[in-house]
């Protein structure tokens, strides 16, 4: 049986749940297509915190990979993984999150089986092998290449293959240092330095002027590879990431003064405390230890807090030369630097923004809500820019 990898996605955001956290994952098993609206509402009922998070959507993969759903068996596996802290063990000591990650990509596997349009190849890189999903179609109007960010998984973001390719384009999905397979077999962490792994792909497929799509801390990754790399013609930050750090510390609100100054005082006695705080809390528990293992010797809430400054377009924004698209959802943490990002890009050919709204349901991180909206917009910029027009239609010119 062949699927259907990409369908007309369903629009709209809603309120699953209480946790935002928890309502945004949701949000995006709806946006995808997986789950209906009726379904996440009854599952949203179930969760009270992460453990129940974690053990229903086991469950759920279970039942869904008895009943060859694979599709929706991996996203199960990917929800449960995804909020598993990076250090529990099973009831036989080995790392759970690896483990549910194995399981995610044995469905991803057999769901990808039925779909022969998608192939798959791995490219050796220096200690690791880079896994990239590609679809390629007669006469194309050009290549896009795609990558994610901070903690994501290629697989998620399978259904840009085939819409890309049903443009008219060749596509090419790959992940990095820090990234699903890279990460999870390999054990190679994340790296500011994303250039290199980006050439390596150019290199294998013999690319040039292509369009390169960075998804969620890919808008800074994406632009670091195009600022060393001019095989790329076009980026697209999905979305922009102007300072991973500020927009963190900008959420503190009345904390962020105190707590800049702890992250550059790391001997300060308020650490003590500051730590106890976030280890009992398991959010921040989970997100600190998830910046553990995807960076390299990174042990500490400071020593995390003061990596993270490193992903900023601030310096490397007059390095791009290219057409740039920056995109940016009302409601993200990150947008505070949307006008900022936009006027930084003082080098490049041309800079087109596009700030998506509530009303069009795209104002989340990302455009969780809205994927066909989102999809439209950047093959529009694409297809005006790669034919040498002067303006996007549907965007805002800088």
């Amino acid at each position: 049986m062949q699927e259907k990898v990409w369908k007309d996605f369903p629009v709209g955001f809603y309120e699953f749940h209480e946790v935002a956290a928890f309502n945004f994952q949701l949000n995006r098993f709806y946006s995808q297509g997986v789950f209906s609206k009726e379904e996440l509402f009854a599952i949203a009922k179930e969760i009270d915190g992460f453990e129940k998070w974690i053990s229903l959507f086991r469950r759920l993969g279970e039942e869904s990979e008895a009943g060859q759903e694979y599709l929706r068996a991996a996203t199960c596996y990917r929800a449960a993984q995804f909020y598993t802290l990076s250090d529990e063990k099973d009831e036989k000591g080995n790392n759970l999150k690896v483990i549910l990650y194995e399981k995610c990509r044995k469905m991803y596997d057999a769901y990808l089986s039925r779909c022969p349009s998608i192939k798959y190849v791995q490219i050796p890189f220096q200690n690791y092998k880079i896994p990239v999903y590609h679809a390629l179609c007669e006469n194309a109007k050009g290549d896009i290449v795609i990558h994610g960010g901070y903690d994501s998984i290629a697989q998620e973001f399978l259904v840009f293959l085939p819409y890309f390719q049903e443009m008219g384009y060749n596509v090419y999905l790959f992940e990095g240092p820090g990234q699903g397979e890279v990460l999870m077999r390999y054990d190679v962490r994340m790296t500011p330095e994303w250039e290199g792994c980006t050439s390596a792909v150019l290199d294998y497929f013999h690319l040039k002027d292509v369009t390169l799509i960075g998804i969620s801390l890919g808008g800074y990754l994406a632009p670091r590879a195009a600022a060393y790399e001019k095989r790329i013609s076009r980026v697209v930050m999905y979305d922009l990431i102007y300072d991973f750090y500020g927009a963190v510390l900008a959420k503190m609100g009345k904390k962020a003064k105190l707590f800049d100054y702890l992250t550059k005082h790391p001997k300060n006695l308020l650490w003590k405390s500051v730590n106890r705080k976030l280890d009992q809390n398991y959010f921040t528990n989970w997100l600190l230890k998830q910046g553990y293992a995807i960076y390299e010797n990174i042990h500490t809430p400071c020593e995390y807090f003061n990596y993270i400054r490193k992903f900023n377009t601030r310096d490397l924004s007059k390095l791009l030369t290219q057409d740039i698209l920056v995109l940016a959802g009302a409601s993200d943490l990150y947008t505070i630097y949307y006008e900022e990002q936009l006027k930084a890009l003082t080098n490049a050919r041309s800079v087109t923004g596009r700030l998506f709204t509530r009303e069009e349901n795209a104002d989340h991180h990302c455009q969780v809500g809205n994927m066909g909206l989102l999809l439209k917009v950047m093959t529009d910029w694409i297809e005006e820019k790669s034919g040498g027009k002067e303006t996007c239609a549907d965007g805002r010119q800088a």
